[in-house]
């Protein structure tokens, strides 16, 4: 007699090789993610501080600025990217270029800062290079299996655990470094990178798509301009950003004139991005699954901007308690991580499915190139204006830009 199961026995071994297949999936994706926030983390929060300690002039300091670079421009070879990941499997060119970062950790294990600083420099270029790239490879695996339902849950886990590794990448290296030197520091991340690529090995099958013949056509930017929404969904990756990225650019000198120790700063700093990390988690993406990322763009933005205005008031107030600055700065944290979740869920479900690496990581650039602009103009305006007015005008931006945001999200509701 032929073994055959009951029809409910088999839809629920059925329902379970679906849930494990998306664990394996949200992993693997979450692992990458992981990875790439690691040299982001030396490059942007340890690596000028590591430098300074060595003797390292300030005039080539302000060369690590261009260290941010290549997560502005990895739009130029997206389109690339995404095709060879189509030919040779994402998952699999993901832990190529995750190998190739190791290796370049070691060999800057043996470089000190202060006496090789050009090779040193150019090697961290290179290591952010490299993750830029490998972020294509992951954002393709997570608009092609994540899109519609998954999306909020894709992005919270995209904030955690990109977020712990720059965590881990820039207080962590600053804690090693103290230890063992700029040595212990790459040994360690090369360390770290390995223990990571060892976890992706077995799972780098289950994040490949399967691919239509439609969408193994060649991406090109052409296609991604050409597609409905797309100076909408330019403009909120652009914007959203702005005025959260000039309040985070001028916390720290803010902190230092006013004469908060260093330690502080750090462990404010740190406590400022686990607040955003949680956001994203407890806010973003249930808002997200139980509204839809239209509606959660549109519920958040308030508070989001609202709370924008928390370093004005601080100033005004003229407040100078540390817990405090913790609670008024973790609020405004938390609500802005839920509020970054809901729009890049928007903006994946925006994303072509026949372009998985590419619209994605375009729009991340927009994000990027206002990291930039803050960067460059505020700092500048705030030694003019002074802090109060920088402030009260980085808020202004914000509440500006809210009711064009959600005009654009409201544009962009038809093809998410």
């Amino acid at each position: 007699m032929l073994n055959r199961k009951h029809p409910s026995l088999a839809a629920a071994e059925h329902t379970f090789g679906i849930k494990q297949m998306l664990c394996k999936r949200l992993l693997s994706i979450s692992l990458m993610y992981c990875a790439q926030g690691i040299p982001a983390g030396l490059a942007f929060n340890a690596f000028s501080t590591i430098l300074r300690h060595s003797g390292t002039s300030l005039a080539h300091i302000g060369l690590t600025g261009l260290l941010f670079l290549p997560w502005a421009l990895k739009f130029l070879w997206s389109g690339m990217a995404d095709n060879a990941g189509k030919q040779w499997g994402y998952g699999r060119l993901a832990l190529w270029t995750h190998m190739t970062a190791i290796l370049v950790c070691l060999l800057l294990a043996f470089m000190p800062p202060a006496q090789n600083f050009p090779i040193v420099l150019c090697g961290i270029l290179l290591l952010n290079t490299i993750f830029a790239t490998q972020d294509i490879f992951t954002n393709a695996c997570a608009v092609s299996h994540m899109q519609g339902r998954y999306a909020g849950l894709a992005n919270a886990l995209q904030v955690i655990t990109f977020l712990l590794g720059m965590v881990v990448g820039g207080a962590g290296s600053l804690l090693i470094y103290e230890r063992t030197g700029w040595g212990g520091v790459m040994l360690c991340m090369a360390c770290e990178l390995f223990i990571l690529w060892l976890f992706l090995l077995p799972l780098r099958t289950c994040v490949e798509p399967c691919l239509s013949n439609k969408q193994r056509t060649p991406s090109t930017l052409i296609a991604l301009f050409n597609q409905p929404g797309f100076l909408w969904a330019i403009f909120i990756a652009v914007t959203f950003k702005f005025s959260g990225s000039a309040m985070a650019i001028m916390l720290q000198p803010w902190l230092i004139d006013r004469s908060f120790s260093i330690p502080f700063c750090g462990t404010l700093q740190m406590s400022n991005i686990i607040w955003s990390a949680l956001g994203g988690a407890v806010i973003g993406f249930p808002a997200v699954r139980l509204m839809g990322s239209y509606r959660a763009v549109l519920y958040l933005a308030g508070p989001s901007v609202t709370l924008l205005g928390c370093l004005w008031f601080l100033q005004t107030m003229e407040l100078e308690n540390h817990t405090i600055l913790y609670a008024i700065l973790g609020l405004e944290n938390f609500v802005d991580g839920g509020f970054y979740v809901s729009i890049w869920a928007l903006l994946m479900n925006w994303s072509s499915a026949e372009r998985p690496g590419t619209d994605y990581s375009f729009l991340q650039c927009g994000e990027s190139l206002t990291n930039v602009l803050a960067g460059l103009s505020m700092p500048p305006l705030a030694a003019i204006v002074g802090y109060e007015r920088i402030f009260l005008i980085v808020w202004g931006i914000g509440a500006g830009l809210l009711l064009l945001l959600a005009l654009a999200t409201r544009k962009l509701r038809p093809y998410t």
